[in-house]
């Protein structure tokens, strides 16, 4: 089975039954769209629109993309345009410089080839746009640790993910690709409990800034403590919010 086929079942059995889950980094990565000036967004891996639908509400014209037809059908019932396209098996639907910004929420670590989709979604941005890209941290301390005890994050990740980053190879691969990088934020997770202990507590937890998180390899939850960060740290990064500019071209 080929890894978008496989991507393909994942998403389409998810979105059968449940939209994305919202993240609190998912939020941060929101904040971080300007409302002006309006511009032509597109939606990398948009899913069923929770992220699009608020971009939309600022006043941006949002296009998405997915490879889920499932996902596609209820992102357009949100009024929104939605197209069924697959990233990796060949170019984006849509002429050069076609949008003033690019949107990809955890989408990057789903590719397998890295450049060619970096290239892919260079191409049809304009000189001068933006790109907003996450990801999630791999050198996170949480799999530092389990790394010791013989694990890997494969093993707690989402299930479609094939490319995992940390803050070098990431910042590598944007540049590589001819970006700039405006901005290297992120989400910083600095306690984790497990629904087991944490449920008991959740009121506890609650009062002191705890967060609930759905968590998509095993379709249960955990609770984390968190907060956003302006500059990314390699260790308690959890997700990776980068702000990157296509140069503006050379004049002459």
């Amino acid at each position: 089975m080929s890894t978008s086929t496989l991507e393909e079942r994942i998403s389409d059995a998810h979105y059968r039954q449940a939209e994305e889950y919202e993240r609190s980094s998912k939020q941060q990565m929101r904040a971080l769209v300007p409302a002006n000036p309006h511009c032509r967004i597109l939606d990398v891996g948009c899913g069923t629109g929770l992220n699009a639908s608020r971009l939309a509400k600022l006043g941006h014209t949002v296009v998405g993309i997915d490879l889920s037809p499932v996902a596609i059908e209820k992102f357009r019932e949100r009024g929104l345009e939605g197209h069924v396209v697959d990233i990796a098996s060949g170019p984006l639907p849509f002429p050069d410089h076609s949008f003033g910004m690019i949107y990809a929420s955890e989408v990057i670590e789903h590719t397998v080839d890295t450049a060619d989709f970096l290239a892919k979604l260079y191409r049809v941005l304009q000189p001068g746009g933006l790109i907003l890209l996450s990801t999630p941290n791999s050198a996170f301390w949480p799999y530092r640790i389990l790394g010791c005890l013989g694990q890997t994050a494969t093993e707690y990740q989402h299930p479609g993910h094939v490319r995992f980053f940390s803050r070098r190879s990431l910042r590598e691969a944007i540049e590589g690709a001819g970006f700039e990088v405006d901005r290297f934020s992120a989400r910083h997770m600095y306690l984790i409990l497990g629904s087991r202990i944490g449920d008991p507590l959740s009121s506890l937890l609650r009062a002191c800034g705890f967060l609930k998180e759905p968590r998509f390899a095993t379709g249960g939850h955990f609770w984390q403590l968190s907060r956003f960060a302006e500059m990314a740290s390699p260790f308690w990064a959890d997700t990776f919010i980068v702000v990157a500019r296509r140069p503006q071209l050379a004049q002459g």
